[in-house]
C-alpha cells in the first residue's frame, strides 16, 4: 500500500497531526477564555476609566516642594543600584526595576508613592502595576532626567534607604567586576 519512504513519512505526519488535534479537542488546549471571567479585567477597567491627562504623573517642580514640606511621600528609585548610589533624590528608596516584583512588600500602600527611573518609561509601567495592585502612585515626569533638568542634581541625603534588592545588587557588582 505505502511503497516509498515518503509515503510512509506522510502517513506518520498525518497520524501524529490527527492525534494532537484530537488531544487538543479533548483537553481544551486553545480554548478561548472569556475576558469577563478574568479577575484582572475589573481592575484594568477601573484603572483606565479613572485616568486623566496628568493623574498618574508629577513634575519635579511639583514634587520638590512636597518633599521639602515634609509630606509623607515614599519616593521609589527603580534605576540600577550603581546609579542610585552615585546620585538620587534625597530620601528615595532604591528597588531596581527587575526586582520590583520580589519586593512589593517594601512599597507602602498607606501613603503616596512617587516612582522614577531614567526617562519615565519604566516608571510609568511600575506605576500602572502598583495602582492596579492597590497602591496610590505617580510617575515622575521624564524620570531622573526630568528631575535634573528642572531641579538639578541634589546632594545625596545620608538618611537614604537602600532596599535589600539594592544591597544584593551592589554586593554582586563589587564581587563581580564588569569586563573592560
Amino acid at each position: 500500500m505505502f511503497k516509498t519512504n515518503g509515503e510512509k513519512a506522510l502517513l506518520a505526519v498525518c497520524l501524529i497531526t490527527i492525534f494532537f488535534v484530537g488531544m487538543s479537542i479533548v483537553t481544551g488546549v486553545g480554548k478561548e477564555v472569556k475576558a469577563s471571567e478574568s479577575p484582572v479585567k475589573p481592575a484594568v477597567f477601573w484603572y483606565f476609566e479613572r485616568m486623566g491627562d496628568e493623574q498618574y504623573r508629577i513634575n519635579a517642580s511639583e514634587l520638590k516642594p512636597l518633599l521639602e514640606s515634609g509630606n509623607d511621600i515614599f519616593v521609589l528609585d527603580i534605576r540600577n543600584a550603581e546609579d542610585y548610589v552615585k546620585d538620587h533624590i534625597p530620601g528615595a528608596v532604591n528597588i531596581p526595576f527587575q526586582a520590583i516584583g520580589n519586593n512589593l512588600d517594601q512599597i507602602p500602600k498607606d501613603r503616596p508613592v512617587v516612582v522614577y527611573c531614567y526617562t519615565g518609561q519604566n516608571g510609568g509601567q511600575v506605576v500602572a502595576l502598583l495602582n492596579i495592585s492597590g497602591h496610590y502612585s505617580k510617575s515622575l515626569s521624564s524620570g531622573w532626567g526630568g528631575w535634573t533638568k528642572e531641579i538639578g542634581k541634589p546632594a545625596v541625603a545620608t538618611d537614604s534607604q537602600v532596599s535589600s534588592a539594592t544591597v544584593e545588587t551592589v554586593e554582586e557588582t563589587v564581587a563581580c567586576p564588569t569586563e573592560q
